[in-house]
């Protein structure tokens, strides 16, 4: 693969997930989270674009690196949609109108948390009834983000319905003090921003989501905004996010596939699903094909096994595949620490009078590793030992988090399964199915040219055509992979997404577009 230009480092950065070793963030940024999922990921994204908006620098990026930003807190919102178990006492009270306002009101004042003195007498002139504001909450409570999970209050999401619902998460003490959380709003959200401002469909995605999603007088958003009643902001900017990349070929994918989905005839709520598979698989194979770069390997492919009534050889092929891909980031991890045993800094280093000090002060700079107190608590007897300890504490490092991506978004974005298999596989769901339809498929397409699309553009292997290199080396033979393109055609036609003209001619067709037509 071609050697990307990769961007200058930044003087520092923020990391509360153990020692600061520059070594992930060097391949693929700051940061890929297994904690932060694709939903939580377009939510971040989402309030950097509202923040930067409001800033004139939407998708914009006047200094390289230099993303900063002041997102909304909306706690009063929160509050009052998650941490807010007093609607069902007051309702089960069978009060009149007024007295269920006052109980109401009594009971969320002395519990919200993050509000100096919280006040939600502004409520009672919104709403007719407080049935009624009883039914709003329920609604948002229902539409939430993960809403089932037991994530605490403040890292629970509403629905994006437009810039009133929008919110970082926070963590907020039991004395009421707000924090910033790192954990679920990781800034792999940031990272997707910097990849769609730095993508050839930048200025196009700016106009839509500005004038879709952001500028609309969106119904739903007037009621969220209705119950905050007056914005709140974080105290302090958000900065130091950081993509080593200005140009690449997975960010102008991830920018084409937006602009395909946001086309579509059909309200933003709906289009929101979309880009967040979508994005899930376009930052899991940047994982993967930067990986694969900088370990000087061949592009990464996913084989898919559509599921059919009896095992077949495609299953065990697709189940190597993604152990395959889940290694891969490890091995370029590997790869990008030992080829610095190569460079002529190391090799002088070696040569100096002292060279475990020369040493550890190059590493110092490379991957801001060895501190102070790692030369204090051991003695390292030559550069080559000190080399091996960067690397076992980066890959204890990876493995906590970067090296669980691939794993965790596959299976949250519908690639991967371990249904009726003790292996885990790619065999993509009907969702995924949809949704790279709609991105890849204007009107309509011709299935084998489909398929074809897909290995071109993702590097899904379906049917013998893009199995071929597979095939040649006596993996499998060609029988097994037309009958699993058979049984995704016969999927495909289930789910209304293609119409079969002859025996010879299918056509795979976008839902939306055909019943806009």
């Amino acid at each position: 693969m071609t050697k990307a230009s990769i961007l200058p480092r930044p003087v520092g950065h923020e990391d509360r997930n153990g020692p600061e070793i520059w070594v992930d963030e060097a391949i693929w940024g700051h940061r890929l989270h297994d904690e932060q999922t694709p939903w939580l990921t377009v939510l971040e994204f989402f309030c950097v674009l509202q923040a930067e908006h409001a800033n004139g620098r939407a998708l914009k990026e006047p200094v390289i690196n230099a993303l900063s930003y002041k997102p909304q807190t909306q706690l009063h919102l929160r509050n009052l949609v998650f941490n807010n178990p007093h609607i069902a006492t007051t309702l089960a009270a069978n009060l009149n109108d007024e007295a269920a306002w006052a109980m109401w009101h009594a009971q969320i004042k002395g519990s919200a948390g993050g509000i100096g003195n919280p006040d939600f007498s502004y409520l009672k002139d919104q709403f007719s009834s407080f049935a009624d504001f009883a039914a709003v909450i329920r609604f948002l409570q229902n539409s939430a983000i993960e809403g089932a999970s037991n994530k605490r209050w403040s890292s629970k999401f509403v629905f994006p319905f437009g810039p009133n619902s929008l919110f970082e998460d926070v963590s907020v003490s039991a004395a009421g003090g707000v924090s910033v959380d790192r954990r679920f709003f990781a800034r792999t959200g940031e990272l997707l921003y910097l990849m769609l401002t730095r993508s050839s469909a930048a200025n196009a995605l700016r106009d839509k989501l500005t004038a879709e999603f952001l500028n609309a007088n969106l119904p739903h958003d007037r009621l969220v905004g209705a119950l905050q009643k007056k914005t709140e902001y974080a105290g302090n900017e958000r900065a130091g996010s950081y993509l080593p990349l200005a140009q690449y070929p997975a960010f102008d994918r991830l920018g084409e596939d937006w602009l395909a989905i946001l086309k579509l005839p059909i309200p933003i709520y709906d289009t929101t699903p979309h880009l967040v598979i979508i994005t899930g698989l376009n930052l899991a194979l940047y994982q993967l094909e930067r990986a694969a770069e900088v370990a000087n390997k061949s592009r990464p492919t996913l084989v898919c096994e559509i599921v059919g009534p009896r095992r077949s050889i495609v299953r065990d092929l697709s189940a190597d595949s993604f152990e395959h891909n889940v290694a891969l980031p490890h091995m370029a991890l590997e790869r990008y620490i030992r080829q610095f045993a190569d460079t002529p800094e190391w090799q002088a280093a070696l040569q100096s009078e002292e060279p475990v000090l020369s040493a550890a002060e190059l590493l110092g700079k490379q991957f801001s590793w060895p501190e102070d107190d790692d030369l204090e608590d051991r003695t390292f007897a030559s550069p080559g030992e000190l080399m091996v300890e960067l690397e076992r504490k980066a890959t204890v490092r990876h493995r906590q988090h970067v090296g669980k991506v691939h794993n965790v978004w596959s299976r949250a974005i519908g690639l991967s399964s371990r249904r009726s298999s003790r292996r885990v596989r790619y065999a993509p769901t009907d969702r995924l199915l949809k949704t790279l339809v709609v991105c890849c498929v204007e009107e309509r397409l011709e299935f084998k040219l489909f398929l074809e699309l897909l290995f071109e553009r993702y590097g899904i292997v379906v049917g013998e055509a893009q199995a071929k290199s597979i095939i040649d080396r006596g993996a499998a033979d060609q029988e097994s992979f037309a009958d699993n393109a058979r049984r995704l055609e016969e999927r495909l036609s289930g789910l209304g997404l293609l119409r079969r003209l002859s025996d010879s001619c299918a056509y795979v067709e976008n839902p939306f577009v055909k019943a806009a037509s």
